[in-house]
């Protein structure tokens, strides 16, 4: 029989699961308006929200918990499976939530309708991960040396959406407009935000070690 905590752990990945699902979805089809007005129909669009880091480790999320509640043995599985991509992923949603909530929020206006979605996936989905994550066995199999691994991700997607701007002049994000704020500050900001992440990083490995150093996170 399987014990309380277990049983949470597969509840919350069922609750983040569904959360995930109807938020981007919702997401999708409440922006349409906006995506109309910058010229992009229903196939362009879906991949216009594909630039975004929020949808990216929303989904990414998504696939987490389709894997943790899988009993398929395959590589797509496994790999989501690993406790050192569920952490990175903790970790990369802490650092959406935080740079959102600081430093972007507010730069587009949105209707009612549109910051229910908005709530979903900047707090309450981060939140029910973030709990999950707390709450899963095994996180000692993390370490320190995991965390420049952990931020090859952003950096790829970084180096992605700065060429973007770089050549078609839009950037997606206030914080990088290099039009807007100059090459040396946003270079600061980078700087920040990789920083950021790798504190966060750090702060879940210690977390999940000194969780196995109580005896609160057994081996799975």
């Amino acid at each position: 029989m399987p014990s309380s905590q277990s049983l949470l752990v597969h509840n919350l990945a069922r609750l983040g699961f569904g959360l995930g699902i109807v938020s981007i979805v919702a997401q999708y089809i409440l922006f349409q308006p906006l995506f109309r007005q910058m010229g992009l129909g229903p196939i362009s669009s879906a991949f216009g929200m594909l630039m975004f880091l929020t949808i990216l480790t929303n989904l990414m999320m998504v696939a987490v918990y389709w894997s943790a509640l899988s009993r398929s043995t395959g590589r797509f599985v496994a790999f989501f499976n690993r406790t050192g991509v569920q952490t990175a992923i903790a970790a990369h949603i802490a650092l959406v939530s935080i740079v959102y909530v600081t430093a972007i929020r507010g730069h587009i206006t949105l209707t009612p309708p549109m910051l229910v979605t908005d709530a979903l996936l900047h707090y309450l989905a981060p939140t029910v991960y973030l709990s999950w994550w707390w709450l899963l066995p095994g996180k000692h199999r993390v370490n320190y040396t995991n965390i420049p691994m952990w931020l090859a991700w952003p950096a790829i997607y970084l180096t992605f959406i700065m060429t973007a701007g770089f050549f078609t002049g839009a950037y997606i994000y206030p914080i990088l407009d290099v039009n807007k704020l100059g090459g040396t500050i946003v270079v600061i900001n980078i700087a920040l935000v990789f920083g950021l992440l790798a504190v966060i990083s750090a702060g879940l490995v210690f977390v999940a070690r000194t969780q196995a150093a109580k005896g609160n996170a057994p081996a799975s």
